[in-house]
């Protein structure tokens, strides 16, 4: 064919630029097609590999045991290998858990830098990983990460992740899902009219630790921003080239592009679908609906798309095949040999990331008799998620584990490796009242404990990826059974796990039973291991919430106080407002809960086998420029007040008393630290305090985040917290900065 005479973009290497200048348009379409086996014989009526030879697939999912032929077949008929995709960034076979409770960014990093040697041994060149935020608890995708309520430590989380996978060019980075996706109570993919500012402030902060850590694109999202789909639109096009580069990738999610003409009427066709996904979404991955394959082509004959625009976004794709290493090494996880590596490699850094990812609520401090569980304790272990089903720890994207159950250790495995003779019994089922015979055998085991533990909450299906509940809570059958067993057994020690993919409320029944209270997300692989090593006191709790939990039943939403100021405030925040107040009518708690807070848990609670106190708060200083020019350091003294070495983190909060551009937060988390200390240690921690980390957007997004001094700084000082948790914080704002724990400075121009 005659050689095409465009300029070579800088960010395109000039392998990639060759190797699109030698294709067809169909062939440089296919570069953009993404499809696995099974949909492409669905939708195109022949089999994949017939494609693949024409150099009409650029990419797949996970293919099996075809991968090893279809990359053959490619590179022997001269075309690129194809770039498989997958969502593991928790493992293959082995896999740890979603990075929900682990403050510790280090571990995190290391897990995802193992997640993507394994993928590697699959043959897997790019990972996708979940930024998204649930705003309701009603959710299914609340468990991959958008239970996470504070944008700046997803932004963190997502750092480390983006930094371990990307470590040493092993996979890509994609980060999903771009556009304002659960921000609703309804069910999945689903979204509320959100403004740009707060789409950008609340959403793409969640991002921006990814797009720093070098993250190559996103997939867009099932939902439209200020009525554009997410797929057609330039605004989220250019915002992802702006943070990721030129050549970022925009990959499609499963066939939305389709969607833009049979779900949101935004198309006239699927043509025209095409046409938009390319021309004003910027897409470069067309998934699972082979529409760029049908019709880019025919609209460059037309003149509607410019031939140099489809080449271009061809060898964007090649480049990053390229950096990858899949040009040079095709054939890479398709060795006989990889099943077994994959089972052999190593898995302490998934098994630390579940250890550290156990939060424990209760007791508040140290109580040696309840916790670690003594070696001569008499265990029983009840409750439907203690051993019914394997799966319920793996949870929702765990790659290929769920097809290695028998490598999943339960919890009553991890027990009963530190106490043999455990016994166990159900108890009662999920949400199905037990039979008889099952409640007489939990009480009859339970009356000879000395330590009961019982293991509650959701299974696997109940969240996840189109798994939304109407009404969820924690089953009935489940809260009888702690309430059944604690009047079997008064004097024995009780223990409760409650793993859920979402925010539930913990009943006031098991709040009164418990001698001790356990949050867990799905664990994964190595779940048993993790719990029974911190009952046993081998390894101590470190995890904390990242999210807040409900006072009550049916409260989904509302318990994240770094919300804007747009509605009447829980209490008051300026001291004179004390006088005004009114039978508490400034305080919209529920009705019958009498709460000025809807979370009985807060952000970063968590406890462990020590205790810890602050002191000295500090601030050196009494004002903060807007202008950037000297940074405050504020800083607090952390000590160990216990019998054993522990780990402590410690919060950083802001509170802009004023802004007269656009109303301020409650509150919004800064940073964290933490400080693992021995018995009667102490450290100083500091915290240094930029104006940059204030700025925020005014009332127009195309003005960028600045910071905002309002007109009588003096008059309305801002406040930092250093607290252990957010509920410390709300407590400090509720005696109007009344509290050691408050710093308080002037920010002026």
């Amino acid at each position: 064919m005659t050689h095409r005479t465009f300029s070579k973009p800088p960010h395109i290497t000039d392998r990639a630029w060759a190797l699109a200048d030698g294709m067809s348009l169909r062939q440089l379409a296919g570069q953009l097609t993404s499809i696995d086996p099974g949909r492409y014989q669905a939708l195109a009526g022949e089999d994949i590999a017939q494609a693949v030879a024409r150099g009409e697939i650029g990419g797949s999912g996970l293919v099996g045991d075809r991968l090893g032929e279809l990359q053959r077949i490619a590179v022997e008929n001269g075309h690129p290998p194809l770039l498989i995709k997958d969502d593991g960034r928790r493992g293959f076979y082995l896999v740890g858990p979603f990075p929900l409770y682990c403050f510790d960014m280090e571990r995190v990093r290391r897990a995802h830098e193992q997640a993507a040697i394994d993928a590697n041994k699959a043959g897997v060149r790019l990972i996708r990983i979940t930024c998204d935020y649930a705003f309701a608890q009603r959710q299914g995708r609340t468990q991959e990460g958008g239970i996470i309520s504070c944008p700046k430590f997803m932004s963190e989380v997502t750092r480390a992740s983006t930094e371990g996978l990307a470590a040493e060019d092993r996979v890509g980075v994609i980060l999903k899902h771009l556009g304002p996706y659960q921000y609703t109570a309804g069910p999945d993919y689903t979204a509320l009219p959100i403004s740009r500012v707060e789409f950008l402030d609340t959403v793409m902060t969640r991002y921006t630790g990814g797009f720093e850590a070098g993250a190559d694109g996103v997939m867009m999202s099932f939902v439209a921003l200020n009525g554009v789909p997410a797929h057609a639109d330039p605004y989220l096009r250019d915002l992802t080239k702006a943070n990721a580069g030129p050549g970022a990738i925009i990959e499609s999610d499963y066939d939305a592009i389709y969607e833009l003409y049979g779900g949101f009427g935004y198309a006239a066709g699927p043509k025209e679908a095409a046409y938009r996904a390319f021309a004003e979404g910027g897409v470069h991955i067309d998934l699972c609906s082979l529409l760029y394959l049908l019709h880019l082509p025919e609209l460059v004959e037309e003149g509607r798309i410019p031939e140099e625009d489809l080449m271009v976004r061809a060898a964007e794709m090649l480049t990053l095949k390229e950096r990858l290493g899949l040009l040079d090494d095709p054939f890479l996880g398709t060795g006989p040999e990889h099943e077994q590596a994959l089972l052999a490699g190593p898995t302490e850094v998934y098994r630390d990331l579940a250890t550290a990812s156990v939060v424990m609520l209760r007791p508040t401090r140290p109580d040696p008799a309840t916790l670690p569980i003594p070696e001569d304790a008499r265990v029983c272990v009840l409750g439907p998620l203690a051993e019914q089903d394997p799966e319920d720890w793996l949870g929702a994207y765990s790659s290929h584990a769920f097809h290695r159950l028998d490598l999943v250790t339960t919890p009553l495995a991890g027990i009963r490796r530190h106490w043999p003779e455990a016994t166990y019994a159900r108890g009662c089922d999920y949400d199905r009242d037990p039979d008889p015979g099952e409640t007489t055998e939990a009480e009859k085991l339970a009356r000879a404990a000395s330590h009961i533990v019982i293991f509650l909450g959701e299974p696997h299906s109940w969240s996840g990826e189109s798994a939304a509940l109407a009404d969820p809570r924690l089953p009935y059958p489940q809260r009888r059974l702690v309430e059944e067993t604690r009047r079997a057994n008064p004097e024995a020690k009780l223990i409760v796990f409650v793993t859920a993919g979402r925010a539930l409320h913990i009943p006031a029944g098991i709040e009164a039973a418990a001698d001790a209270i356990f949050w867990t997300s799905h664990l994964g692989t190595f779940a048993g291991d993790a719990i029974g090593d911190i009952l046993a006191g081998v390894r101590a709790p470190t995890a904390r919430l990242s999210h807040g939990l409900p006072i009550g039943d049916g409260i989904t939403s509302g318990f994240d106080s770094q919300r804007e100021r747009i509605d009447r405030p829980p209490v008051p925040v300026v001291r004179g407002s004390a006088a005004r107040r009114q039978r508490d009518h400034w305080c919209a708690y529920y009705l019958g809960l009498g709460a000025r807070w809807p979370a009985a848990y807060h952000f970063g609670e968590g406890y462990s086998y020590t205790s810890f106190a602050l002191s000295d708060w500090a601030l050196d200083g009494q004002s903060l420029s807007a202008s950037g020019d000297t940074p405050l350091t504020a800083s607090v003294r952390v000590t160990n007040t216990g019998e054993r070495r522990g780990t402590e983190t410690v919060h950083l909060y802001y509170q802009d008393m004023v802004c007269e551009e656009r109303t301020p937060r409650l509150l919004e988390r800064l940073a964290h630290r933490q400080v693992t200390l021995e018995p009667g240690a102490s450290e100083v921690l500091s915290f240094t305090v930029a104006a940059d980390m204030l700025a925020k957007h005014g009332r127009e997004a195309a003005g960028g985040r600045r910071v905002w001094p309002d007109r009588d700084p003096a008059a309305n000082p801002d406040r930092l917290f250093l607290v252990q948790h957010e509920g410390q914080a709300l407590d400090a704002i509720e005696r109007f900065g009344e509290d050691p724990r408050v710093l308080s400075f002037t920010l002026v121009p």
